[in-house]
């Protein structure tokens, strides 16, 4: 499936959770893992996503540096 994160797509398997998600999104961009936990995730509204949310497909977030 395909999640929209921060206006670009990633692919990621059916059935992702957000924390799937920030760990694909470090890989792709070459971040440290270690600052995985620093990474905040919000839907398109601006609501706090916990890391064990499931994902959908074309889901809109947006991933932020806290």
């Amino acid at each position: 499936m395909t999640v929209i994160v921060n206006n670009s797509p990633i692919r990621i398997f059916r059935g992702a959770k957000v924390g799937d998600l920030l760990l694909r999104f470090a890989v792709r961009n070459k971040l440290d893992l270690k600052s995985v936990t620093q990474l905040k995730v919000t839907d398109r509204w601006g609501h706090a996503l916990d890391n064990e949310a499931p994902l959908n497909d074309n889901q809109i977030v947006q991933i932020i540096n806290s």
